[in-house]
């Protein structure tokens, strides 16, 4: 006899098969491509599948738009790189690219493509918050990044441990205190609130989510 939990389990596995909701175009659109299957099925009943086997994907479409927005404005300010970083929210969410996404990646691609272009597509894809035109500032800006990365989640990790820390300067004291991350507080406080800031902007987390508007709330607990 099958439990009730082995029969819930089987049912949970079957709702994230994309394959049982198809219909006979999405049944076709499989045997050519799996992915554009799945991308077909969401857009008839929102029923939202990754590209590995069984996996859903969460988000709606305004949540997704939303955030393509914030590459689209980066864009037009002059950041090329945020088409890379669209492209990848694309697909990660198994959806085609908007139309001023596809033209904005072929126009750029076209620049190294052509004689006489570009010589390298770090001189396509670029942004001003990761300088790469030298060998020298693409090393730099990559150790900042991951510099930055750690010592922002150390911070938050304390922050989140500690309730008497209620600044980003005495996070960032006991954060250093701990470890030698190769950079005097100063440089650290920048860095962390880069993260901070890019993480705002690319993932569009609500204020609490963000350190400086976390400590600022708990100071005033």
């Amino acid at each position: 006899m099958v439990s009730n939990k082995k029969v819930d389990t089987l049912l949970l596995w079957e709702q994230h098969d994309a394959s049982l909701y198809y219909d006979e175009k999405e049944k076709t659109l499989e045997r050519v491509e799996p992915a554009w299957a799945k991308a077909a099925l969401f857009f008839r009943t929102w029923e939202h599948f990754g590209h590995p086997p069984r996996t859903r994907r969460m988000r709606g479409l305004v949540q997704i738009h939303t955030h393509l927005g914030v590459f689209k404005k980066q864009f037009e300010g002059g950041d090329t790189m945020a088409l890379l970083h669209a492209i990848g929210v694309c697909a990660d969410e198994n959806l085609p690219l908007p139309t001023w996404l596809a033209i904005a990646y072929r126009e750029a691609l076209n620049r190294f493509l052509q004689p006489g272009g570009a010589n390298s597509l770090d001189e396509v894809f670029f942004s001003g918050g990761l300088p790469t035109n030298t060998p020298k500032k693409r090393a730099v800006a990559k150790i900042d990044w991951q510099t930055g990365g750690e010592i922002w989640r150390a911070v938050w990790r304390a922050v989140v441990a500690d309730e008497s820390l209620a600044s980003l300067d005495a996070a960032l004291d006991r954060v250093l205190a701990e470890r030698d991350y190769g950079v005097k507080k100063t440089k650290a406080r920048r860095l962390v609130l880069m993260i901070d800031r890019n993480q705002q902007e690319l993932l569009g987390n609500p204020p609490s989510k963000h350190i400086s508007p976390f400590l600022k709330k708990r100071r005033k607990r």
